[in-house]
């Protein structure tokens, strides 16, 4: 158990705690543009429509990818207002569904980013803020990797619909389980103990009778014992 927790203690990505359900097919209608790629970075774009592909076919939530080093001539600037109008605008110019979502990777000096995630309405019941938050982890923690831009952005997809989409075994479940396997063991324990006794008592029983049938029937100072044990 305390192998579990501090493994997952060191885990740099937020736990899934929901069990979620993929959308329903035709809610999200798939659009042939998966990503825009303002500063050229992706030299493999099919590498990342991959794991776009991937999350798409996991959570039913079609993701489209802007690679940008600044938003109307902002980059640190850019306020999260701001930031939310843009995304507001593409997204409706991109789809007319609300199946979908928008992620802006916007870096405007080297070393230093902003994330952004604008969700259509029914999207959002899949990509909840947890999940988005698994997205905003992968992309931090892959950031510092030695990935190229390419892997980069395919690892942010596809490893966060995998934990999106299953249960991540956090520390109070495994508190749990150990305090049911603790009981379970008490309870054999005192079973086994009761088991114990009752199995010694009957040994003396039986130690008893044994001394009394091999004792002549004369010698016994008991009465009722001489009648009992009398041919």
């Amino acid at each position: 158990m305390i192998g579990s927790l501090g493994a997952l203690s060191l885990d740099p990505i937020t736990v899934s705690t929901t069990n979620r359900s993929p959308l329903k097919a035709g809610i999200c209608v798939e659009s042939p543009e998966w990503y825009e790629d303002n500063v050229q970075w992706l030299t493999k774009p099919s590498s990342v429509i991959t794991g776009l592909k991937n999350f798409y076919k996991k959570t039913g939530v079609q993701p489209y990818v802007i690679i940008s080093d600044q938003i109307g001539g902002k980059g640190e600037s850019l306020t999260d207002e701001e930031a939310q109008a843009y995304l507001e605008e593409r997204y409706d110019a991109l789809f007319h569904d609300e199946g979908h979502l928008i992620y802006l990777f916007l870096e405007y000096e080297s070393g230093v980013y902003k994330q952004y995630l604008y969700l259509g309405n029914q999207a959002a019941s899949v990509i909840d803020h947890e999940a988005q938050e698994i997205i905003y982890d992968y992309a931090d923690y892959y950031y510092t990797s030695d990935l190229d831009d390419n892997t980069f952005f395919f690892s942010i997809f596809n490893e966060s619909a995998d934990r999106i989409m299953r249960k991540t075994t956090t520390s109070q479940d495994i508190i749990q389980h150990t305090v049911l396997i603790i009981g379970v063991i008490v309870v054999i324990s005192v079973l086994g103990f009761i088991m114990l006794r009752k199995k010694k008592y009957d040994l003396k029983q039986m130690e008893e009778k044994r001394k009394i049938l091999e004792t002549p029937i004369d010698n016994l100072e008991d009465e009722d014992l001489k009648n009992k044990y009398k041919d």
